[in-house]
């Protein structure tokens, strides 16, 4: 593994996330809008050769991480991620084709918007549900916005209110089967962008797992 990834793991805790989804070899696991695929690398070495692990990202992200997207998968080292770039409203997933999905950072981005990026939320999580087997767990990481904030701070701050998180979800047909504080930080505010160097890195995240209920 990279030097860049060995880095982020202080403050990802990998190995106690991946512990909470108890990815077993064979799989199959979605990496929703996964950027370079840190976490890919990770889950390629649990679901084993036999399964595999589906890299996506969408056009308009590929500007911010395409290069270490491309260093990642180069010499095909990691055989079983798929590079998998579809546009958020066209996933073209295979009904009931995943066991797991992880949707790492990415929540509060269904509530940002610019002339190049719009996604549909209802839309876009009926897709993963429906590709998602019955009972299959989902992992949501997210920056944390304040207390009742809902989905305010999404557009200029990359944050997002875990209450709201939570009751969506639940309304998309999810329930929430596990919370962990794994990645609180006292420290953050949850107000300002998550860009800020003072706390990039480093913001209060909450962790949820969801079960599909279908």
């Amino acid at each position: 593994r990279s030097a860049t990834d060995v880095k982020r793991d202080a403050t990802s805790k990998p190995q106690e996330t991946l512990a909470l989804m108890n990815i077993q070899p064979g799989m199959t696991v979605l990496d929703l809008l996964g950027g370079s695929g840190y976490f890919s690398e990770l889950l390629s070495q649990q679901v084993g050769p036999k399964g595999k692990v589906l890299l996506h990202n969408n056009k308009a992200y590929m500007p911010w991480v395409g290069k270490d997207l491309e260093a990642r998968l180069a010499g095909g080292y990691l055989k079983n991620v798929v590079r998998y770039d579809r546009e958020t409203e066209n996933l073209e997933l295979a009904e009931n084709s995943l066991d797991a999905v992880f949707f790492v950072m990415g929540y509060h981005d269904m509530y940002h918007v610019t002339d190049k990026w719009k996604i549909e939320p209802a839309q876009f999580i009926g897709q993963i549900r429906k590709a998602l087997k019955p009972g299959g767990l989902m992992l949501v990481i997210d920056h944390s916005g304040a207390a009742d904030s809902k989905t305010k701070q999404a557009q200029e701050e990359h944050r997002i209110d875990e209450a709201y998180v939570k009751d969506e979800l639940a309304r998309f047909g999810f329930e929430t089967v596990k919370q962990s504080d794994l990645l609180r930080n006292p420290d953050d505010s949850r107000n300002g962008t998550v860009f800020d160097p003072k706390i990039r890195g480093k913001t209060d995240r909450f962790v949820l797992v969801v079960r599909n209920k279908k």
